[in-house]
């Protein structure tokens, strides 16, 4: 149990409630569960037999020197192991919840103690914290006393990452000013805008702040829309093209079994692939209706629904706060990767509004980003070719890149 009695969370984070087999997605799939250190001599030694046999035939060692990762569950079908068919967890169901592993048991809370300092966000790849997340208008951070956060703290495996560091006296007032914006009713762009100029006041690394014409902001805007629409389009559908694929309605249906063989983001790629005819289409004609579309129906949208932008960054905020404290150098690229990934998102719902019965809704918009955020989010690498890209195209102007949003 944590030894912090406060902390700053989303408003958000009280209402979340796992919702089991009714979510879209599970947690169980997809990735190679880590298992600490405890509970992998746990299930290898133990008395019910099922668990047993699992952890004998699929559970291994994978970093001996930590106690969080020591082992790791290799995938059946992309699954856990313990996954069901009713898209439960067996060990959850066989011994309880208290013998789940650590990672298990945090999913998806992300809690960091910095001093004394604590802060709750959610992993917006869960769909269900996702919908949460981005549908709270206004928003707020608040502090919370640890007994009120019994939805949160309901294990006594879940896991904070904790320093005994103190936060400089500059970075606390960093903080308290972009606490203190994120609380204020500014819009998503004046939120990260009034952010830059605080970061800036306390002699880090510039993020410029320029003042352009109406008429240079709209050129960049279109200019960016274009450039964006084919590195997101090669980013979506490259592999598709590659194989040539006969891509129709029959090679997306989502398989609720075990037999799990797609991804949420490549099913997502697969509908937008056939919603945009992009793989039939010459370039040029798609890139000239993506950004028709962009303006006369997805633009309505976001601005009616600002808000769930600057929600993501409130959450994304408070998860990296460590790295954002410690790290001068890390804040300019956060900013780029909370841009990159409402730019991939922003795509991808584009093209399913090319069919003219489409509509998004904010959770629809809630469920392409997660998808977004659990496959692509995993591959730093090729997150940091694509953003560096960015850079080269809008010659590392970050203000330029978020205007292009707007």
């Amino acid at each position: 149990m944590q030894s912090n009695k406060n902390f700053f969370v989303p408003e958000y984070i009280q209402d979340f409630r796992c919702i089991g087999k009714d979510c879209i997605d599970s947690c169980c799939v997809g990735w190679n569960i880590g298992i600490d250190k405890e509970t992998y001599k746990k299930y290898k030694n133990s008395t019910n037999n099922e668990i047993k046999s699992i952890a004998k035939k699929f559970l291994v060692k994978n970093d001996l020197n930590s106690n969080i990762n020591y082992g790791k569950f290799v995938n059946q079908n992309n699954c856990c192991p313990f996954l069901n068919r009713d898209k439960l967890c067996n060990a959850f169901n066989l011994l309880g919840q208290e013998n789940l592993s650590i990672g298990c048991a945090t999913y998806p809370r992300n809690i960091k103690i910095f001093d004394k300092i604590g802060f709750i966000a959610g992993s917006l790849t869960c769909p269900e914290i996702a919908r949460l997340c981005l549908s709270k208008q206004d928003l707020k951070i608040k502090k919370k006393n640890i007994n009120k956060l019994l939805n949160i703290f309901n294990s006594h495996n879940v896991f904070s990452t904790q320093t005994t560091k103190k936060i400089s006296n500059k970075k606390l007032q960093f903080m308290r000013e972009v606490f203190s914006t994120i609380n204020d009713n500014f819009t998503f762009f004046d939120t990260l805008k009034q952010i830059i100029i605080a970061y800036e006041k306390k002699g880090n690394s510039k993020i410029l702040i320029n003042h352009f014409s109406k008429n240079e902001k709209e050129k960049i805007k279109k200019d960016l829309l274009i450039s964006d629409t084919n590195i997101m389009a090669t980013l979506c559908f490259s592999k598709l093209a590659k194989r040539n694929t006969q891509v129709d309605q029959s090679s997306i249906k989502i398989n609720n079994g075990k037999n799990i063989e797609d991804s949420r983001f490549k099913k997502i790629r697969k509908i937008a692939a056939i919603k945009s005819e992009y793989l039939f289409s010459p370039k040029k004609d798609f890139v000239r209706k993506f950004s028709f579309i962009y303006n006369k129906k997805f633009d309505k949208f976001r601005k009616k629904n600002d808000f769930i932008f600057k929600n993501y960054f409130v959450n994304e905020f408070l998860k990296n706060i460590e790295n954002l404290l410690n790290s001068e150098s890390t804040f300019s690229d956060f900013i780029r990767e909370i841009i990159f990934y409402i730019t991939l998102t922003n795509f991808l719902c584009v093209c399913q509004l090319f069919d003219d019965n489409k509509k998004i809704t904010i959770n629809s918009y809630a469920e392409v980003l997660s998808a977004v955020l659990k496959s692509v989010n995993h591959s730093p690498e090729k997150n940091g070719q694509f953003i560096n890209l960015f850079r080269k195209i809008d010659k590392n102007n970050t203000f330029k890149r978020l205007l292009a949003l707007y």
